[in-house]
């Protein structure tokens, strides 16, 4: 990919950034595919009405949108994209800095003569000459292919003192090396045309500054000219003077001279003249070895150089720039599914499709990637014709016998199957029995795709299936399945199906962190439940029998109100949860049965008999509340409402009468209580989110074990838990306190499923 060497400056800063930037602090991952998107509708990609794209406009698009985000953070590093200054002045200054040397050069000698085998001409004269063939021989071996270009490791100097820094210190200093590394792999064939550009340009200036001190200075001082040396006779500097001559004939008619004349200029024999003729020689001699050849060729790197800077080269093999490119069209990833059994079929489904009313469609990216699913189970067949054929009643056979005799153009059968060979990326086969692979190999082989092996049994598959076990029991676990199928597709679609897995996983956590508000929601409406005790207050009266039953009727039926809101509420809150995965009421009775199995242990209330009628009370409290959460607390709460109750029920009556502003008696629960609606509820989420989950014939998706994982993850946080109830009880209802508690839900949520699943 070759492009504008303004916009390679932008893409390769901005791939800088990115690359550098593994822990989000320029740009998150939620923000760098918000850039996707917005790049994608910029350029006319995302949307009914697309567009072609060429690659190199997507990815200037896409950079300049990340450059903009880095710039309100950043702003030096973004300035990066422009070229530095010190390049302009480099530009300018090095030749006007020859120019000037060579004025120097030639009026740090004797003013008033020109020395016709002055070493600084003879110097200037012979380096162009010896630079001429250095070029020359350099061009050949390039040609030839060996040699690098002298020039090709400078010029990093040219872009400022950015380009010096390698430090890799802060991320703006690893964002710094890293650009300019790149930079310079892609644009060193141009950089060695500017370089050359300057030093021809320095070059002939050097001699045109030579070339003005002597005309300059010859408008208001008579030069004598002549010749001196320890070495040389008048024969030779003769020789020297015929040669120099010849490129100043070019310039104008120079008459020859002959020995004697060259002799009688010698300076230490009293010699020398006042000849403007051999001034202009010199100053033709310049302009013919130096001055135009430099000129000629600092305009040819130009021309190289511009040529280079609009065609600068991307190497859109890195996989930075195939994940940009793969943006510009979307992947269509089809999955085939054989199954053999209607358990297996639903099993897989639990897996694959997750949303309701989704057809083939599994999940669609944010950039239209879809994830399709082919379901070759349960086709019709035709009579069968045989015993053999008879003996193929199940849907394997049917679809054999229809492959075998050729109606696959004519039947719904065969056209699933002709769709399947046609568009399918990756077949899942799911076994559960010994002879499964068998049956289906005539399938497998004629459809001709990727198979991935499935084993929906409990115990250890046979080699080269997946077990159920590893990806199906718990959405965390889902990303196995995935990148086994990652695997096995064509290099083509293997940027498209990544997005695809991230939107899988996106998908996941949303309604993993929205499961958890629910579940803050239904925790905070109950630490807020208060209901006032409608009894006379406690005074000695109350010692008579007949007046302390009418208190613990006022106290029961103010908890039984307590209970009977919490009881709606966690009816809500279950049917929520069951929604967001997926279940339909009829899974209620079912999820509620099993929880009962699992979780509820009978325990019995032993009380002194002298709190006997306050523990009543409060046991019937606490096993409402145990029916309420379906026994999930282990009996916790019956327990604690015996407490509650019967520990001197005088003196916990005085204390809530102090409790209330009025004098009144009110019933609330404790943060005690809370810790166990808390676990409550954890676990039923967990119930909720494992259920029709795992390998057929497992003992079962709820564990018993879960228990002493959520109260262990619970009690972790227990210090962390009651600030919330206290904060439900004084605060009016508020958004914030239900996200912080959701937030604290799911740390300890992440704790036990991390817990039960190692590679949550």
């Amino acid at each position: 990919m070759r492009m504008d060497e303004l916009i390679a400056r932008r893409v390769l800063l901005a791939q800088a950034i990115e690359t550098a930037d593994t822990q989000g602090g320029l740009l998150s991952e939620v923000e760098r595919d918000q850039i996707d998107r917005q790049a994608r509708h910029d350029a006319g990609v995302a949307g009914e009405e697309r567009q072609a794209v060429a690659p190199e406009h997507f990815v200037d698009v896409r950079a300049q949108r990340v450059l903009a985000t880095v710039q309100r953070r950043n702003p030096t590093l973004a300035a990066m994209q422009e070229p530095g200054s010190l390049r302009g002045w480099l530009t300018v200054g090095i030749p006007m800095a020859a120019l000037v040397l060579g004025v120097l050069t030639d009026v740090i000698a004797n003013p008033h003569r020109v020395d016709l085998v002055s070493l600084p001409l003879l110097g200037i004269v012979a380096w162009n000459l010896a630079m001429y063939l250095v070029l020359i021989g350099g061009w050949m071996l390039a040609r030839r292919g060996r040699q690098r270009p002298l020039l090709a490791g400078l010029g990093r100097w040219t872009d400022g003192p950015r380009a010096l820094k390698r430090r890799p210190g802060n991320l703006q200093s690893q964002v710094t090396a890293l650009f300019h590394l790149r930079w310079y792999q892609a644009t060193e064939a141009l950089h060695i045309q500017r370089c050359k550009r300057v030093l021809h340009l320095a070059a002939a200036a050097w001699a045109v500054g030579v070339a003005l001190s002597l005309l300059t200075r010859g408008l208001v001082v008579e030069y004598r000219v002549g010749w001196e040396s320890t070495f040389l006779n008048a024969g030779q500097v003769h020789a020297i003077l015929s040669f120099l001559r010849l490129p100043a004939l070019l310039v104008f008619p120079f008459q020859p001279f002959t020995v004697q004349e060259v002799a009688s200029l010698q300076f230490t024999q009293g010699g020398g003249v006042a000849g403007a003729r051999w001034v202009y020689m010199y100053v033709a001699l310049l302009l013919v070895l130096v001055v135009v050849p430099r000129v000629v060729l600092a305009a040819a790197a130009y021309a190289r150089e511009r040529m280079l800077a609009r065609k600068v080269r991307v190497d859109l093999g890195d996989p930075y720039f195939q994940r940009l490119v793969s943006l510009l069209s979307s992947a269509r990833v089809h999955l085939g599914l054989i199954t053999h059994r209607e358990e297996d079929r639903s099993a897989l489904l639990r897996v694959l499709s997750q949303e309701p009313d989704t057809g083939r469609t599994l999940i669609r990216s944010g950039h239209d990637d879809v994830l399709r699913l082919i379901d070759l189970s349960g086709a019709p067949a035709p009579a069968p014709s045989s015993p053999a054929s008879s003996a193929e009643a199940g849907w394997m056979g049917r679809l054999l016998g229809l492959v075998s005799r050729g109606k696959a153009s004519v039947n719904p059968v065969g056209e699933t199957l002709g769709a399947a060979r046609e568009d399918c990326d990756v077949v899942l086969h799911v076994s559960g029995a010994a002879g499964d692979p068998a049956a289906a190999q005539p399938l497998l082989q004629w459809l001709g795709k990727p198979v991935l092996a499935l084993w929906n049994r409990p115990g250890p598959p046979d080699p080269g299936q997946l077990p159920f076990d590893a990806f199906a029991r718990c959405w965390v676990q889902e990303r196995t399945l995935l990148d086994a199928i990652g695997r096995l597709l064509p290099q083509a679609k293997a940027a498209g199906f990544a997005r695809i897995v991230t939107a899988w996983e996106a998908r996941n956590q949303a309604r993993f962190a929205r499961a958890m508000a629910v579940l803050a929601e239904h925790l905070l409406y109950a630490a807020r439940q208060v209901e006032e005790v409608r009894s006379n207050a406690l005074t000695v009266k109350s010692l008579i029998p007949t007046e302390r039953q009418a208190q613990s009727q006022a106290r029961q039926a103010a908890m039984d109100a307590v209970v009977k809101r919490l009881d709606a509420s966690a009816s809500e809150m279950f049917s929520r949860l069951r929604k967001l995965h997926g279940l339909d009421d009829s899974t209620a009775e079912i999820l509620h049965e099993r929880m009962r199995e699992k979780f509820v242990v009978q325990q019995a209330i032993d009380t002194p008999q002298a709190g006997m009628a306050g523990a009543a009370t409060g046991a019937a409290m606490g096993a409402s509340v145990d029916l309420l959460v379906g026994g999930l607390t282990l009996g916790a709460a019956t327990a604690l409402g015996a407490l509650v109750g019967g520990s001197a029920a005088f003196i916990a009556a005085a204390w809530k009468n102090r409790a209330t502003p009025g004098g009144a008696t009110v019933i609330q629960l404790s943060d005690e209580m809370m810790q166990a609606m808390v676990e409550a509820a954890l676990l039923r989420y967990l119930a909720v989110a494992h259920y029709g989950r795992g390998p057929a014939g497992a003992e079962g998706e709820l564990q018993q074990f879960w228990k002493s994982d959520v109260v262990a993850a619970v009690e972790a946080r227990e210090t962390f838990l009651p600030p919330f109830w206290t904060a439900a009880r004084t605060q009016p209802d508020s958004g914030r306190l239900a996200m912080a508690l959701a937030h604290e839900l799911e740390t300890i949520a992440r704790k036990v499923l991390g817990s039960l699943y190692t590679a949550a």
